[in-house]
């Protein structure tokens, strides 16, 4: 029987323990295919389901988003609750699949997400 290598092992269970106290820290934005005509809560049967290609994580100090794959030029938009534009940026994901909006000098309050690139136009709520 073989010997485990205990400085390989320690560091491996060390990582496996601080990994769930991340994702508690952090939390997600859910996002949705923004699509105006169909009414709310009833499903869209006609297309497939949309691939989303990016996870959108907010914390105490920021929202970051983290694109899959590249898609192009994404457009990031942030609302507030009158609809009012508090934040936009046009992001590369060519050239950085990361982005971060810095969420401090946001007053309290609902805030819409919208991100939109080529086709796709995703919206998502949270709130700070």
């Amino acid at each position: 029987m073989k010997k485990l290598n205990l400085p390989l092992f320690s560091i491996l269970m060390l990582l496996l323990c601080c990994l769930p106290i991340q994702a508690i820290m952090a939390g997600n934005v859910p996002l949705k295919e923004d699509n105006p005509n169909q009414p709310l809560g009833c499903p869209n049967t006609s297309k497939a389901p949309v691939r989303i290609a990016l996870d959108v994580a907010i914390n105490e100090t920021d929202i970051t988003l983290n694109f899959l794959y590249p898609v192009g030029a994404a457009q990031v938009t942030v609302e507030n609750e009158n609809g009012e534009v508090v934040y936009q940026e046009a992001v590369d994901t060519f050239t950085t699949l990361d982005a971060f909006i810095d969420t401090q000098s946001l007053d309290g309050g609902v805030y819409t997400l919208k991100i939109n690139y080529g086709s796709t136009n995703l919206v998502g709520e949270f709130e700070l």
